[in-house]
């Protein structure tokens, strides 16, 4: 059951942060919807899943303290990938607002369902 659970705050998590990336980008369409989810789902699963896992040992629904470590490791990942893709223009993606945007929004967003579906297990 709690593993089902997971999966479904994934799931809730990479279509609320497709729907924040697709507004935030300013394009309308169900394909591109559709492959972000899939891809943010992916990224969540393989990121996400070990700091959850890290913090579920210890519910605690709600807490900033949670917050703010998921919007550390989005903001590392962010920074893997924006290094990853474009190694010389790292700095520039890092003045632009949009990185600390999306950042935040993806692990508010992740902190909201994980909160609302595992973090009241136990405690």
């Amino acid at each position: 059951m709690q593993v089902l659970r997971i999966i479904f705050v994934h799931v809730l998590s990479a279509l609320s942060a497709a729907v924040v990336y697709v507004f935030g980008i300013g394009y309308d369409g169900y394909i591109p919807y559709f492959l972000i989810s899939v891809f943010l789902f992916i990224f969540y699963l393989i990121f996400a899943t070990p700091v959850q896992y890290f913090l579920n040992r210890n519910p605690k629904r709600f807490n900033a303290k949670y917050l703010l470590i998921y919007i550390f490791f989005s903001f590392l990942v962010w920074l893997f990938f924006a290094f990853i893709n474009d190694p010389k223009n790292t700095l520039n993606f890092l003045m632009g607002y949009e990185i600390y945007l999306l950042c935040i929004s993806f692990a508010v967003i992740f902190w909201i369902w994980d909160s609302v579906f595992l973090q009241n297990i136990g405690g």
